[in-house]
């Protein structure tokens, strides 16, 4: 049963996941765990959590900051400075015990655009620790994987979307900068390097192949005119290729 709940809470989390994605948050990972007793005995319910980039965290503290569900008091958002106890600064949107994604979406939104006016600092109780785990396991069971036998793990269903999305964002902005005006932003010769090494590393990572062509562009632009921007755009004609294939 304690499996169970952790997996239903990391599919759950998986989908919230997926909502922020898709409004091109910076989620880096999810994490899930049913009940257990901690080192002192003491009973810890099943809980789930998103985490965000450390650029994403370093605007709203510099400490740990991420989403947090807990199976009784339902989603809230924690900021830390560097100094603060985990959990010091907590958010609740006050929505339920299993809100809907975009309302998890929404909330995170309000908070960035008003950390102190969104949501309540009190923490809301919609269940009993350890009391009507069949009813919660029926209220998880709507975001369970509509492939189970593809995502039957949480983590691999997250990696998928996470994948998924990266892509579309490297796509929609190589489309839209098909006519956009040129940059003026100089690279040190070690630091283009780096950065073709990276998008090598990450075409070796997933089989999108827009790592490759954008890598070729931008290395066969390096030390010419600007110019070249109009001649070497093979990345650019592939992703909107891709965009109007059926």
């Amino acid at each position: 049963m304690s499996a169970e709940l952790a997996r239903r809470a990391g599919h759950y989390a998986a989908a919230v996941a997926e909502c922020l994605l898709e409004a091109d948050l910076p989620v880096t990972g999810i994490q899930s765990c049913g009940p257990w007793r901690d080192t002192d005995g003491e009973y810890l319910d099943v809980e789930a959590g998103i985490s965000f980039t450390q650029a994403f965290q370093d605007q709203h503290g510099g400490g740990d900051c991420g989403l947090h569900w807990a199976g009784t008091s339902g989603w809230c958002l924690y900021t830390t400075d560097k100094e603060d106890r985990y959990l010091s600064g907590v958010r609740w949107p006050g929505a339920g015990l299993l809100p809907g994604p975009r309302l998890v979406t929404a909330f995170l939104d309000a908070f960035r655009l008003d950390p102190g006016g969104a949501g309540s600092s009190e923490q809301p109780s919609y269940r009993q620790e350890g009391q009507d785990i069949t009813t919660l396991l029926d209220g998880l069971a709507p975001y369970l994987p509509a492939q189970p036998y593809l995502f039957e793990e949480p983590q691999i269903r997250f990696a998928d979307l996470h994948r998924r999305a990266y892509e579309n964002r490297v796509r929609r902005a190589l489309v839209s900068g098909v006519s956009a005006p040129l940059t003026h932003l100089h690279l040190r010769q070690g630091e283009l390097t780096a950065l073709l090494h990276m998008l090598e590393y990450a075409e070796s990572s997933n089989s999108s192949p827009l790592n490759r062509l954008l890598a070729a562009d931008l290395g066969a632009r390096a030390g010419r005119p600007p110019e070249a921007a109009e001649t070497y755009k093979g990345a650019l004609q592939e992703a909107d290729q891709r965009r109007q294939a059926p």
